[in-house]
């Protein structure tokens, strides 16, 4: 099951553990400073609320499992209580982090770490130090008349 909630939130990107809480991703976009493009930063923050889980999670519960739609309800609403019956219990969620409860208290411990992946770059700006030759550039008319004359010897030969 852990598995499959994982694989929902990476597709999603989010979670709803219904009457514990919500697990969601939250992206800061990448920005420029100075001569630095800074990183976007993601992360995976964990709200408590008593919400329900959406129609569209059943579904894709039950299609992973093979089971109806109200069985997917069922078994996930008893694997949350069951992962949740002791005191100090936790339940990871693959790789990305666990939730752990103390007492009645739900926390969030990620694993995700966006520096991992995305780094600062920076960029300085570029000095050349040798002189550019300056190119000879034909404007396009000369062009099209030069093409002009070689179609026409190209038929005069032809023709003869």
């Amino acid at each position: 099951m852990e598995k499959i909630l994982e694989q929902y939130f990476v597709q999603n990107n989010e979670l709803v553990l219904t009457n514990i809480g919500t697990i969601h991703l939250t992206k800061k976009p990448a920005t420029w400073i100075g001569d630095t493009l800074n990183a976007p930063e993601l992360s995976i923050l964990f709200s408590i609320d008593n919400k329900k889980a959406s129609n569209q999670f059943y579904v894709y519960l039950a299609e992973a499992l093979s089971i109806s739609n109200e069985q997917a309800s069922i078994q996930f609403e008893q694997f949350l209580q069951t992962s949740f019956e002791a005191q100090e219990a936790n339940l990871a969620i693959g790789n990305l982090g666990s939730i752990e409860k103390k007492g009645n208290e739900y926390t969030w411990v990620s694993n995700f770490i966006s520096s991992n992946y995305y780094k600062n770059i920076t960029i300085s700006p570029i000095h050349a130090n040798e002189e550019v030759e300056k190119q000879i550039s034909i404007q396009w008319p000369w062009i099209a008349f030069i093409l002009f004359i070689i179609a026409m010897a190209a038929i005069v030969f032809k023709y003869f």
